[in-house]
């Protein structure tokens, strides 16, 4: 239920903060709010302090970069995240800069969540506010409540995460706002894995968006090879170039390209049991749920999948929350309740346990719970088997050395014993640098 706010609580300030952010929602690109202030040209210490207060600049600047993220390209992300930088940074009056600026975005992303709640917006819009102006005892008290670590101003810290996805692969995050919810998290050095192969634009977007939040990233790719009736991965992480428009010219290169539309190929080989298996839930598991659950599940499309997964790599990840989502989407109540026909008594079926993503993925996804589909898991002598997909780990880690000799291969341990795996490092011949668990 909605709630009304009382106009006692809140000043003209908040309403319009408020304002800001639903405009710049609602419109898009159209919306006329303050949009002249995102020109890249314009200083924040000129005309934009005649124009708008800093706080609702701030602001503007950074439901822009949300916004973009459902509906905008690389190049609006991009603009808005520079654009955001200059607010903070250049007009910033404080010394704790990057502890306010970060817990800025915290407070709009949950403002921006939270749409059909005004009192709950005016609340945040409100917190906003008083935080804009760098109070360090505000600060941590709002870093506190969304159990943000405090970080030294001097950005030095040391704090990495060695393996994300973004929008491309398995991900929900474009890769802007991936290095935005690592900035966030006072994260500096990031890996982002790509399965198979990468795009050259997706690491533009990538490259540019660090570059403005002083964010160290690698680029990984991972790739299968034949091993004794399975398939062992490793991630190959290109080192040693002078700047980021090296690693740009490198992926353009002849040998990476081919190397890349190979990849390519794997996952398209790969993404088919994907599909496969959504016919075979439409045709088998939505009638098991339906009869179990008593759940009115329609037949799930191709096309609405596709789309819901965007620019990523469909997986069985992408099915499962498809598949939840669709499910909630049928639920009219937190919870149900359906008759067991042999004990009749009611069961209830809560919405985290039974029918999580991960249950989804345990009782119905599995290549064991689909036999009638090729498990693309296990090496085939297929026609159609990529070429990738047929190389033994010795040779493929030469020929990615062949293209980088200063790389660095990170083989995962996720379904090898320790003899497979001592075995890998001894079939590598050195070529193996790191092991993750």
């Amino acid at each position: 239920m909605t709630m009304k706010a009382s106009n006692i609580f809140f000043d003209k300030d908040d309403y319009q903060l408020l304002q800001i952010v639903n405009d710049v929602l609602e419109r898009g690109s159209e919306s006329r709010t303050l949009r002249s202030l995102l020109v890249e040209h314009m200083h924040p210490h000129g005309i934009k302090e005649m124009a708008a207060p800093r706080g609702l600049r701030i602001a503007y600047a950074i439901v822009a970069l949300l916004g973009s993220f459902e509906t905008g390209q690389a190049g609006d992300r991009i603009k808005a995240l520079g654009s955001l930088r200059d607010e903070v940074f250049l007009s910033a009056r404080t010394f704790y800069q990057k502890n306010t600026a970060r817990v800025l975005l915290q407070i709009m992303k949950e403002l921006v969540r939270c749409r059909n709640n005004e009192l709950r917006q005016l609340k945040l819009a409100h917190d906003f506010r008083m935080v804009s102006t760098g109070n360090p005892s505000s600060v941590r008290k709002e870093l506190a409540k969304y159990h943000l670590v405090e970080m030294p101003e001097e950005w030095n810290q040391i704090a990495f995460d060695d393996h994300v996805h973004d929008a491309n692969t398995k991900g929900r995050k474009s890769p802007t706002h991936l290095i935005m919810d690592a900035w966030i998290k006072g994260i500096r050095y990031l890996t982002v894995v790509y399965y198979n192969y990468v795009r050259p634009e997706v690491i533009e977007e990538l490259i540019e968006a660090s570059a403005i939040l002083d964010i160290k990233v690698q680029v990984g790719i991972e790739i299968s090879t034949r091993f004794r009736g399975k398939y062992a991965r490793f991630t190959w992480e290109p080192h040693g170039f002078d700047d980021n428009r090296s690693f740009l010219k490198f992926l353009r290169e002849d040998a990476v390209i081919l190397l890349m539309e190979e990849g390519r190929k794997v996952s398209q080989y790969q993404q088919r049991y994907v599909f496969d298996v959504l016919q075979i839930f439409n045709k088998r598991h939505r009638k098991t749920i339906i009869d179990e659950f008593g759940i009115s599940l329609k037949s799930l499309e191709r096309k609405k999948f596709k789309r819901f997964v965007g620019t990523g790599q469909p997986s069985v990840l992408h099915l499962a929350r498809f598949i939840h989502n669709a499910l909630v989407a049928e639920r009219t109540a937190p919870s149900m309740e359906t008759v067991d026909s042999q004990a009749g008594k009611k069961k209830r079926i809560d919405n985290g346990d039974v029918l999580s993503v991960d249950a989804i993925i345990n009782r119905f996804l599995l290549p064991m719970h689909n036999p009638e589909v090729h498990d693309p898991t296990v090496p085939q002598n297929a026609d159609d088997l990529p070429t990738l997909l047929q190389c033994s780990l010795c040779e493929v880690l030469k020929r990615l050395l062949s293209l980088h000799s200063s790389s660095k291969f990170t083989l995962n341990l996720g379904n090898l014993s320790i003899q497979d795996t001592l075995e890998l490092l001894y079939a590598g011949a050195g070529m193996v640098t790191h092991v993750e668990a």
